[in-house]
């Protein structure tokens, strides 16, 4: 599924990545990840919205475990989500 997503990104132009020292940031620019969404709701993807708002959610949670492991410095994490769509993904993340 990711080999097939990939493919189907890289015709975009703005689909990239930058480099920092001991990081690099894959992003999609506005017109790849509307494209990507598409396909991935297509019934060749088969995601629903749903399912793809708890994997959203899930990465950024683990994304955040992962840069602030000591729980007992770090025991609060502020959520701030707007009524758009990414929203929902916040939510998902705060729960």
């Amino acid at each position: 599924m990711l080999r097939f997503a990939y493919s189907f990104l890289r015709q975009f132009r703005s689909f990239g990545s930058v480099a920092f020292p001991n990081m690099s940031i894959s992003y999609l620019g506005q017109d790849a990840a509307q494209a990507l969404d598409v396909e991935l709701m297509s019934e060749e993807g088969g995601f629903s919205v749903d399912q793809l708002m708890e994997l959203a959610g899930l990465s950024v949670a683990a994304v955040v475990e992962a840069e602030f492991p000591d729980r007992t410095r770090f025991h609060r994490v502020a959520v701030l989500v707007g009524p758009g769509n990414n929203g929902g993904d916040g939510l998902v993340a705060a729960r």
